[in-house]
């Protein structure tokens, strides 16, 4: 697990500094709630805003805003924190393999005796657990924070929504690792994995533009780590797309990197 323990090793400043501020940004959002709880003048204001700008951050949690689950939907796990764990996950993603072989470190790992397979599964698991570490410190900061401003909603309610957001991150951190692997540039796995999360947002904008269009939702993971009600307490049965995309993007990763050419 050597791979594995020097990929964290090596952005522990990097990680700290994403921590800080995912938890800084949960924080001031708990802290806006008691202004919110209740209040029908914001409700009566998101109702009245056009139906592009709900769309772009999910349409139905405008309809119960001044709720718990509608006012963390809406401010926090339609969009804001799954894409914000992205940055993290592409970020490791891409610098894993392919920053690495553009510094030329990769090809000093790859003489010692460890296989490629493994090389790459362990730094699969590095992303996992960085992306997961700050998705349970996020679940144990709204956990706590909920209590002084009333907010009510049950830890397994946040831990639901959260773990759909971490899958979410996951999948395009994986994509990135994977694309990293396939070219060996990191501006390339970098711009596939975003413009890959960017298109697949947009379709989830559309398909709640257009009920003629609501069909294209399900090529969006945004739609798979949204859907359900998880801040209800639900484990919401759509996460097992997210986790199979991830699988099938694990074994694809590990596949390239078999074939690739460090010369």
């Amino acid at each position: 697990m050597k791979v594995f323990a020097r990929a964290l090793s090596d952005r522990r400043v990097a990680l700290v500094w994403w921590s800080i501020g995912i938890l800084a940004y949960c924080g001031i959002i708990i802290a806006f709630w008691p202004v919110i709880d209740g209040n029908d003048e914001f409700a009566e204001l998101y109702a009245d805003m056009p139906e592009s700008f709900q769309a772009m951050f999910g349409a139905d949690g405008f309809t119960e805003f001044t709720t718990p689950p509608g006012f963390l939907s809406t401010y926090l796990y339609s969009m804001i924190l799954p894409f914000i764990l992205t940055g993290l996950a592409v970020s490791m993603g891409a610098s894993l393999l392919a920053g690495e072989e553009e510094d030329g470190l990769l090809d000093l790992v790859l003489s010692y005796p460890v296989r490629r397979r493994r090389l790459v599964a362990e730094k699969m698991l590095s992303i996992v657990v960085a992306v997961g570490m700050i998705g349970v410190a996020v679940v144990a900061l709204l956990a706590v924070a909920r209590e002084p401003v009333d907010l009510d909603i049950g830890v397994s309610g946040l831990a639901a929504a959260t773990l759909g957001s971490v899958l979410f991150a996951l999948g395009y951190g994986l994509l990135a690792l994977g694309a990293g692997a396939w070219r060996g540039v990191k501006g390339f796995a970098t711009g596939t994995a975003w413009g890959v999360a960017l298109g697949g947002y947009l379709l989830n904008v559309v398909a709640n533009l257009d009920d003629s269009l609501e069909g294209v939702k399900y090529a969006s993971p945004l739609y798979w780590a949204t859907a359900g009600e998880p801040l209800q307490g639900n484990l919401p049965v759509e996460y097992l797309v997210l986790v199979g995309l991830a699988g099938v993007l694990a074994v694809w990763t590990i596949a390239v990197f078999e074939r690739h050419d460090l010369s």
